[in-house]
């Protein structure tokens, strides 16, 4: 594997690109190797305390991306997120760090290929080496939690992008904090929206169905999702699983047709939600409103059946049009504006997690008197409570999971994904309930 720091790269788009979909579905979910607290092999190190001047300083800012590989259109997205980040930082001057001192940003990326067994030889390379002050961690959740060991062995801060994982493997890590809704909040979102915008004006729709995979995403998504519709006061009149990979789906959706809900959901992948579709209008399983999994946010998921994803729904964590009172960065035109002129593209929300890793590191270093100590960094980064394009920020100050930002929901609308979910984002009309498949 060649260790090269990237160029500039530009961005590949996601339409027709169907082997980066799984990188949502897998998010934070697999590597059990890594969810051992490590034992260090060496002395742990601190960061460089800066020295208070009046000149310009820099702050080094390193990280592996999954530029080559299965996970390598995400990897691409979040790196320049991070990239954009960076650049429109240096060109208004740096960092004014809360040491009186200014920070020009200097990052180092590498490619991890893909592969877990990569990151933690990079990172420590990144530490020990290349001596960063500050991590940017990995896009694709296996690869943040292949940082964990060096991380939490030389005690450096480090901001997740597109990368989570299961609550119930946390063992009491210290210097992360995430950026992203994590797995078990995903349909939180829907269920919000369906309960203050549907049920009011359609009872019938508390009457949901949930199906998902077995392997530790979709179960994390489906089980945390289930529990939480009960507490909303949903009926869930049928819930079922299905091994993750299976190519058809009839007979679990037969079962749900049976029970006559309103409303589907399944957080399934890309694939999930392509058979799920197709099982669904063979068996003529007439729904109000659907999520038929992650994958229907990709342009992909509409060029695949056309009219028939019309309707559909589906969470993501940031999309153009979900415009927020920003109090911190760019705002929701700025920023879509500074990644066209750059990239000559649209930025969907792995682009816009990319650009809020840094802006995370921003706010810590413009509040720290210490702005390159990780302690203090992630302190700080626990106290932090802030409106960016993205929405809000703010973490459980000891787990480090986002609490603050939610999932936002769109849905397809004339071969456009529109907003409909959260109301402070400027949501549009939504459809509901969705035509039969047979009338589409």
């Amino acid at each position: 594997m060649s260790e090269d720091k990237i160029s500039r790269r530009k961005y590949l788009k996601y339409a027709g690109a169907a082997v980066g979909i799984g990188a949502i579905a897998a998010a934070g979910y697999g590597i059990s190797q890594y969810y051992q607290t490590p034992t260090p092999t060496t002395t742990p190190t601190t960061t460089p305390t800066s020295t208070p001047t009046t000149g310009k300083k820099t702050v080094k800012i390193g990280g592996s991306k999954p530029l080559t590989g299965r996970e390598a259109i995400v990897g691409r997205a979040e790196y320049n997120g991070n990239e954009l980040w960076a650049k429109i930082v240096n060109e208004a001057g740096g960092i004014k760090a809360g040491d009186g001192n200014t920070y020009e940003v200097e990052l180092i990326l590498y490619s991890d290929d893909s592969k877990p067994e990569n990151v933690p030889r990079l990172y420590e390379k990144l530490i020990t080496e290349d001596k960063v002050d500050l991590l940017l961690g990995p896009a694709w959740g296996p690869l943040g939690m292949a940082t964990v060991p060096m991380v939490e062995q030389y005690r450096m801060f480090e901001v997740y992008g597109t990368s989570s994982f299961n609550p119930k493997d946390y063992r009491d890590w210290k210097y992360i904090v995430h950026t992203i809704t994590n797995g078990p909040s995903y349909m939180a979102g829907i269920l919000d929206m369906i309960k203050e915008r549907v049920v009011p004006k359609d009872p019938e729709a508390k009457n949901i169905a949930i199906i998902h995979g077995d392997d530790a995403f979709r179960a994390t998504v489906g089980t945390y999702g289930k529990e939480y519709a009960e507490q909303l006061g949903f009926n869930v009149v049928s819930y079922d699983t299905y091994n993750t990979g299976q190519t058809d789906l009839t007979p679990l959706l037969s079962r749900a047709k049976a029970a006559k809900p309103a409303i589907l959901l399944n957080p399934g992948s890309y694939d999930d939600a392509i058979i799920t579709v197709k099982n669904m209008k063979d068996l003529d399983f007439n729904v109000k409103l659907l999520w038929a999994g992650t994958g229907v946010v990709y342009p992909d998921y509409y060029e695949t059946l056309g009219k028939y994803a019309e309707g559909s729904i589906t969470c993501t964590q940031w999309e153009k049009g979900m415009v927020y009172q920003e109090d911190y960065g760019p705002s929701h035109d700025e920023f879509i504006d500074l990644y066209q002129n750059d990239y000559g593209d649209i930025p969907d929300y792995v682009v816009a997690t990319g650009y809020q890793q840094g802006l995370v590191i921003q706010k810590a270093m413009e509040l720290s008197d210490d702005p390159l100590n990780s302690e203090s960094i992630r302190k700080i980064a626990g106290e932090i409570e802030m409106t960016t394009f993205y929405g809000k920020y703010k973490i459980d100050p000891v787990t480090g999971f986002q609490i603050g930002h939610k999932m936002g929901v769109v849905q397809w609308q004339n071969g456009q994904k529109e907003v409909v979910w959260p109301m402070d984002a400027n949501p549009g009309e939504l459809w509901y309930p969705v035509k039969p498949w047979s009338e589409m």
